[in-house]
């Protein structure tokens, strides 16, 4: 895959003009819709991407991706970003760079891209004959990996071990009334520190004693190993697992990974951080 250039054109303050809504565009959503529907009009595909200008594009992605969140129809954004793939696949370098800023994007400097927004890139690149075997197939694994957490949909099952040995189910934990907080950690210093937070987080605290809510902590990769001393202070209220193989089957950006589901183990929230647990209860 190729990686991005640190240089822009120094004349350039974008990649390509972007569209103007007419003034008969009198909503906020009809506005939105005129911008991504036009958005590209000016960028030739045709062509490769000057030299030096990967910063614009990524820059010109963002804001695409911004003004679909502005207020832009979900059916429509989605629509449009197929039509860019498709167009984009002229030249195999425009087509690769485009889901390559998409991916960045998401994954490094997140912008609330929705996920079956991003899957539209992602998916376009594993299902193109002529891309490389080793690029399909990563985009193919994030395809595969976001399907099995995405927001909205229920979180595929998986097995894991508890601190006696004993084999469970996630599926398990689904209740009539109880959320599930799940965390992800590596066994790292940072994964510790951030597991200790929650522990000591008196809104968790007082929702795990009310009933409404059940933390369940997955250790996962080579940590597993030492998992069982750590996990013995946690296991009076948290359920404890291991499963070494859990951060390449989840949707899983970082660690420690937080995942909010509801009490059918509906994803509600992913991927987000200690402070935003708040936020989503």
């Amino acid at each position: 895959m190729a990686m991005w250039t640190a240089t822009t054109a120094t004349a350039q303050t974008t990649l390509f003009d972007y569209p103007i809504a007419p003034d008969t565009c009198q909503t906020l959503e009809s506005r939105c819709n005129y911008s991504v529907q036009h958005f590209w009009d000016k960028c030739d595909l045709t062509k490769p991407f000057a030299a030096g200008t990967d910063s614009l594009l990524v820059e010109a992605m963002d804001t695409y991706f911004n003004i679909m969140a502005a207020g832009a129809n979900a059916n429509l954004s989605i629509a449009s970003a197929r039509d860019l793939m498709f167009k984009s696949q002229a030249v195999q370098a425009n087509f690769l760079k485009l889901a390559q800023a998409a991916e960045l994007l998401l994954f490094v400097t997140p912008t609330g891209m929705r996920d079956d927004l991003y899957l539209t890139f992602a998916q376009a690149v594993a299902d193109n004959k002529n891309v490389k075997k080793d690029v399909r197939e990563h985009f193919r694994d994030q395809v595969k990996r976001i399907n099995t957490t995405k927001l909205g949909e229920r979180i595929t099952d998986f097995t894991f071990t508890d601190i006696d040995g004993d084999k469970h189910r996630f599926s398990e934990l689904e209740s009539d009334t109880t959320q599930v907080l799940l965390i992800i950690t590596d066994g790292t210093t940072n994964s510790n520190i951030e597991r200790m937070r929650i522990d000591t987080d008196v809104i968790v605290n007082n929702l795990i004693e009310a009933g409404y809510l059940k933390v369940v902590n997955i250790v996962t990769g080579e940590a597993a190993k030492q998992w069982d001393k750590d996990s013995r202070d946690y296991a009076a209220k948290w359920v404890m697992g291991a499963n070494k193989d859990l951060a390449g089957q989840l949707d899983v950006r970082y660690m420690p990974c937080l995942i909010i589901l509801d009490n059918k183990l509906t994803v509600t929230h992913k991927n987000i951080t200690v402070d935003d647990i708040k936020n989503a209860f």
